[in-house]
């Protein structure tokens, strides 16, 4: 099979299974990235909220910090870094906005509170789902791309189905309708958070097929689903 890298026609015609060996040789859990901390972003951060100082003193070495997917499920013993070195791989070159990260670094302590007790409960349903979408909701600054990296790094299950990240990227592999796989969440991008559950639901079945993971799927559609032509 020869990979050709255009852009694509929007097409219905394209299926996942086309790809089944290259989804299930990716990758994933390395993954990297490298944050600089003289980045004007982090630092205004730090100008402004000196505890973040002091953990990124101990984070950072020599001015740099790399973080792979691994990395992150390795972290198990403190939930504030793993929340601040989830955002630090989600968002490499800083968050969009400092207001945004000024708003989740506002509000540290109860989103801690939130995934340890995400953490702590078992069997997760979808009504658990919508109240914890409403805490995030209420948190400034905190959308959807960010939470559910958080809520996949955390390891957190809905109905036994495991959260992924999905982003603007991802949704808009969706709205293209290029992958018959995906015919369910063409609309997807018009509420994202709504049908997050579907979002998963989704991935899970279709990895199941492919005798993969979730987490496979989601990074395919991530690097090469706008960017294969069969």
């Amino acid at each position: 099979m020869t990979w050709v890298f255009s852009k694509f026609e929007k097409t219905k015609d394209m299926k996942l299974d086309n790809y089944k060996q290259l989804i299930k040789n990716l990758p994933v859990r390395q993954q990297c990235f490298t944050i600089i901390r003289k980045n004007k972003k982090w630092q205004h951060a730090e100008n402004n909220f000196h505890w973040f100082k002091d953990c990124n003193d101990n984070y950072f070495q020599n001015g740099e910090l790399e973080i792979s997917r691994q990395d992150l499920f390795n972290i198990s013993n403190s939930t504030r870094e793993k929340i601040l070195k989830t955002i630090f791989w989600g968002y490499p070159n800083g968050m969009h906005a400092h207001d945004n990260f000024a708003g989740i670094l506002s509000n540290i302590d109860r989103l801690e509170g939130i995934f340890i007790e995400l953490q702590n409960s078992n069997h997760l349903t979808r009504d658990d789902l919508n109240k914890t979408q409403a805490e995030f909701k209420s948190i400034s600054g905190l959308g959807l791309s960010t939470y559910s990296k958080l809520l996949y790094f955390f390891e957190i299950k809905i109905n036994n189905i495991p959260c992924l990240i999905v982003d603007n990227r991802i949704l808009d592999v969706f709205k293209s309708n290029t992958y018959k796989d995906f015919t369910s969440l063409l609309d997807i991008k018009g509420n994202p958070e709504k049908r997050y559950f579907d979002f998963i639901n989704v991935l899970d079945d279709v990895a199941k097929r492919l005798e993969t993971r979730g987490e496979n799927i989601e990074q395919f559609l991530f690097l090469f689903g706008s960017k294969l032509k069969p």
